[in-house]
C-alpha cells in the first residue's frame, strides 16, 4: 500500500464497523479522524465503550458531529484535514425499527450521505467509500444477488430504501469529478463489539445469562453472517482500488439462525430457553451475494468459519460481562 496521506476520515466511529476499521487503520500508522453522533438508535453505553477505546491511541482524533447537518458538515470542513480517503461508515441501521422510525432513517442515511458526498466534492477527497447494505437486494431465494444487477427498484424496507438513495445521491453528486466512490455492500456482520440488536449477540446474551431466546420466526431463515476482521480486511483493500465500483461483501455460505443458536450453545455448554415469536415485518428467508466481481478485482474472500467467528465473540462477551449484560438488547 503506498500512503500519500496518513490522515482518513471515518464517519461511525462508535459503530460496529467504523470502530473496528478505525482500530485496524491506527494500528496500520494511520491518523484517524472519527465522525459520529452518538446516536439513540441502539444502547449508546457500548458505544460509548468503543470510543473510550479508540481514544487511548494517539492517533485518534474524535468530533462529535451530525452529519445529516449541514452545520455539522461546516464544522468538519474547518477542520481541515487534507484526508485523502472518507470512509463512511455511519448509518442509522435496523429493518424493523426502520419502519417505527422512518424520517430518522432519511436523516441518518439518505441526508448523511448526501452531505458527506458534497463535503468530498467541495474539498476534494480522493476515495469515498460509502457503507451500504445487502437489505437493497431483499430475498434472493437460492440466487446470488449480483452487484449493478439484481437491486430492487423498490427496496423491502424504510432502512434499505434510504441506503439504496444514498448510494445512488453520492454517485450522481460525484459523477464527473475526481472522487472515486466505492460502495460496500455488508451482509450481516458480527463478531466482538457487535450491535445489540442484531441475532448473534442477542443470542449470546440471553444463552450466557439463561434468558428466554427469542426467535423471530421459525428460526430457519438463513443469514450470510460475516466475521468482523474478513470485512475489515475487504474495506482496507478497497483503498488501493482505483475505480468507482460497487462490492457484494459477504459470506457465500448461508447459516440458519437456529444453527447460530446450537453454536453458541455448544461454545457456552448452555441450554438455551428458545421462545418462537412472530416473523418480523418484511424478514427474509434468504439474502445470498455473489462474490465472482469481488474475488477477481480485489483477490478477496471471507476466511472465518462461522464457529470460529462466534467462539471469539463469545469470549469477548465473557471478558466484558460486567458492562454487556445490562445493555438493552431489543429496542422497545
Amino acid at each position: 500500500m503506498i500512503v500519500v496521506n496518513n490522515k482518513i476520515i471515518i464517519s461511525g466511529t462508535a459503530g460496529f464497523i467504523g470502530f473496528n476499521l478505525a482500530k485496524k487503520l491506527m494500528g496500520m500508522g494511520f491518523e484517524v479522524v472519527g465522525v459520529d453522533s452518538l446516536n439513540d438508535a441502539y444502547d449508546v453505553r457500548l458505544k460509548n465503550l468503543r470510543i473510550s477505546e479508540l481514544s487511548s491511541n494517539k492517533n485518534y482524533e474524535f468530533h462529535e458531529l451530525d452529519l445529516s447537518n449541514p452545520a455539522s458538515v461546516s464544522n468538519l470542513q474547518t477542520l481541515n484535514t487534507q484526508a485523502q480517503t472518507f470512509f463512511h461508515m455511519a448509518a442509522r441501521a435496523g429493518v424493523r425499527q426502520s419502519f417505527l422510525e422512518p424520517y430518522n432513517y432519511v436523516l441518518d442515511n439518505t441526508v448523511a450521505s448526501t452531505n458527506v458526498a458534497n463535503f468530498c466534492k467541495i474539498t476534494g477527497v480522493s476515495s469515498l467509500i460509502l457503507a451500504s447494505t445487502s437489505s437493497i437486494y431483499g430475498d434472493s431465494g437460492e440466487n446470488l444477488m449480483r452487484e449493478n444487477k439484481d437491486e430492487r427498484i423498490q427496496p423491502p424496507s424504510v432502512y434499505a430504501s434510504t441506503k439504496l438513495a444514498g448510494e445512488i445521491l453520492a454517485k450522481t453528486i460525484l459523477d464527473g469529478t475526481d472522487t472515486k466512490v466505492m460502495v460496500p455492500r455488508f451482509f450481516t456482520v458480527y463478531g466482538p463489539y457487535g450491535r445489540p440488536d442484531m441475532s448473534i449477540l442477542r443470542f449470546i446474551h440471553w444463552i450466557v445469562n439463561n434468558q428466554e431466546v427469542q426467535v423471530f420466526g421459525d428460526g430457519e431463515q438463513r443469514r450470510s453472517f460475516t466475521y468482523i476482521d474478513d470485512v475489515v480486511e475487504a474495506l482496507i483493500k478497497l483503498m488501493d482500488y482505483d475505480t468507482s465500483d460497487t462490492f457484494n461483501i459477504g459470506s457465500d455460505k448461508t447459516v440458519s439462525l437456529n444453527q447460530v443458536i446450537k453454536i453458541i450453545q455448544d461454545k457456552t455448554n448452555s441450554q438455551p430457553i428458545i421462545a418462537f415469536k412472530e416473523r418480523a415485518i418484511k424478514d427474509p428467508d434468504v439474502v445470498k451475494p455473489d462474490l465472482t466481481h469481488i474475488k477477481e478485482t480485489l483477490e478477496w474472500e471471507p476466511s472465518t468459519l462461522i464457529e470460529n467467528g462466534i467462539e471469539k465473540t463469545v469470549e469477548w462477551y465473557l471478558e466484558n460481562l460486567d458492562l454487556l449484560k445490562s445493555l438493552t438488547y431489543i429496542k422497545k
